[in-house]
């Protein structure tokens, strides 16, 4: 056995996940090591949906053009019942304001996973391949991994801590001893990604209602390739654990895919062909001492809503700067907040997907009739309404969620409107070149203040000054004065004719002003009407 190797923080698996933690650990200035067993990359489509949140994340990286260039923009979610289309939900009658990405976006596994592994080599690090951690143990000094390096020899990593993104069957949650619970669904499906020529459109995610068939089509590479799946009903899958099912070929698929769909379809070049079955399983709690787990490692669900590899992002864009502030110094009660405010949406994810796949593909008999005579209308009703379908948008693309006040989430005085604290920092227009997403990029605390009265160029200065000072106690932090200009402009200060941002923000019409303070992963950590200095340096002293 060799000596063991050490850093701070070492990520087990180099799926969406783990990659993500690696690079957002690394912004933070985090010496972190990534190893995956996996000798090379995804190379399938696999997860494939990434919500506005996770684009949002994206575009805090500088990743997310990257993103844009390499795959499909998905405007709306139709249904389709036994062959008709009765509607959807429709990206631009929800009217996301709030944010640059009002859309699902479509894009391979691969690809995501090929930008995150770019940047991490940008970086200065690389994903350790061909290594399998067989155990971590932990004590008051760390965690150490155990683990077999590709040519066979015994190595251990020494760290601070270990974030296991090892997938659902993870190594690292099952030797921590983090509770795994859940089951097996019933519903089995085909799948494929492959050409699909047929009388319809290639860039709309599609859902299909015939009886015991339901289909599904995503939109991947336009013509050249798409995400199907329908009903299984061929009572062949396979091991009843889902790791070996039963062999499946393109002309079972476009079977089950024209009678889902009922319309003509023909089915090419196929890239992946598999069966599916959905498990739904939830962790009792997202860490144990120095250990945390992540991604599939701490959710898996059903496919409905594409919400899966968008919270294994979010698990990890909650957790890095929580682990960076703690590793300079912040007391480590800091990160019991990640299990405090993970846990609950990971449970509400599995219960929401689990619903929402009952609902279309756990029907029979008269069940299905039912939903196949119901479902047409209450899509219509949903096609019509605007206030259905912000709320549906905004429950998809992850901006609901609003984490519970806490000792490190609270609120100041005075506001009664704009985001509370807890609560994601929406985007809003400050010029026609500057928005308040580009203050917030770099993966870092934000402080932003806010005043609608017209500011004098020394008071300007004077309280830039002082908002700089407060930053300063915080790594990295940067600190933005929002203003109107009465006499001057201050090179400091970034001016706005445009109320959106002061509308957004909650800031008292008139004369107001108003504090914020922006955590890393872009939610709201505290807030104040006026101009609360010492409150804001106080309450950032809880970082520090």
């Amino acid at each position: 056995m060799v000596q063991p190797g050490q850093c701070q923080v070492l990520v087990v698996g180099a799926g969406p996940t783990g990659l993500m933690a690696a690079v957002l650990l690394k912004r933070a200035g985090v010496d972190v090591r990534i190893v995956e067993h996996r000798m090379e990359a995804t190379r399938e489509s696999r997860a494939f949906a990434v919500q506005a949140r996770s684009m949002e994340l994206m575009q805090t990286l500088g990743l997310s053009d990257e993103m844009l260039a390499r795959g499909v923009i998905c405007n709306s979610v139709e249904l389709h019942v036994k062959g008709q289309h009765h509607g959807g939900i429709d990206a631009d009658m929800a009217g996301a304001a709030d944010t640059p990405f009002p859309f699902i976006f479509m894009i391979p596994q691969s690809e995501t996973e090929d930008i995150l592994i770019a940047e991490l080599e940008r970086l200065g690090s690389a994903v350790e391949r061909g290594v399998e951690v067989k155990d971590v143990r932990q004590d008051a000094s760390g965690v150490t991994a155990s683990m077999v390096q590709p040519d066979g020899t015994e190595t251990e990593i020494k760290s601070a801590y270990v974030i296991g993104a090892d997938g659902s069957r993870s190594v690292v949650r099952s030797a921590s001893g983090i509770g795994w619970e859940g089951e097996l669904l019933p519903q089995r499906f085909l799948l494929a990604d492959c050409k699909v020529d047929w009388p319809l459109d290639h860039n709309r995610f599609r859902v299909f209602l015939n009886g015991k068939r339901i289909g599904l089509f995503l939109p991947l590479y336009g013509k050249r390739m798409s995400r199907i799946m329908a009903t299984d009903l061929s009572g062949s899958f396979g091991a009843e654990d889902a790791s070996k099912p039963a062999p499946l070929d393109l002309a079972e698929m476009a079977k089950g895919f024209t009678e889902a769909t009922g319309l003509p379809v023909t089915l090419s070049d196929p890239v992946w062909v598999t069966r599916y079955r959905a498990h739904h399983r939830n962790v009792d709690r997202y860490s144990e001492g120095r250990v945390f787990v992540a991604g599939d490692a701490a959710h898996i669900h059903s496919p409905a809503g594409g919400q899966g590899m968008n919270t294994g992002f979010q698990d990890v864009e909650n957790l890095a700067w929580k682990l960076a502030q703690v590793l300079q110094g912040a007391d480590a009660a800091l990160l019991d907040t990640y299990n405090s405010e993970r846990l609950p949406v990971g449970h509400m994810v599995v219960k929401s997907t689990g619903r929402l796949f009952a609902a279309a593909a756990g029907q029979k008999g008269v069940k299905a009739w039912l939903r196949d005579t119901v479902a047409p209308f209450l899509i219509r009703k949903i096609s019509r309404t605007p206030a259905i379908q912000r709320k549906a948008f905004f429950r998809i693309s992850q901006r609901n969620i609003v984490y519970s006040q806490s000792r490190y989430v609270a609120e100041g005085t005075g506001l009664s409107v704009g985001p509370v604290a807890g609560a994601r920092a929406p985007n809003a227009r400050i010029s026609d070149t500057s928005d308040i997403f580009s203050l917030l990029k770099g993966y870092h605390f934000t402080i932003l203040a806010f005043s609608r009265e017209p500011l004098a160029q020394d008071e300007m200065t004077m309280l830039k000054g002082q908002l700089d000072a407060i930053a300063d106690a915080l790594p990295r932090a940067q600190a933005h004065l929002i203003a109107r200009a009465a006499i001057g402009r201050d090179a400091s200060a970034v001016f706005t004719s445009d109320p959106d941002a002061f509308d957004r923000y909650g800031v008292p019409c008139g004369s107001g002003k108003a504090l914020y303070v922006i955590r890393p992963d872009g939610y709201v950590a505290w807030r104040s009407a006026g101009i609360e200095l010492s409150g804001c340096a106080e309450f950032l002293k809880r970082f520090a």
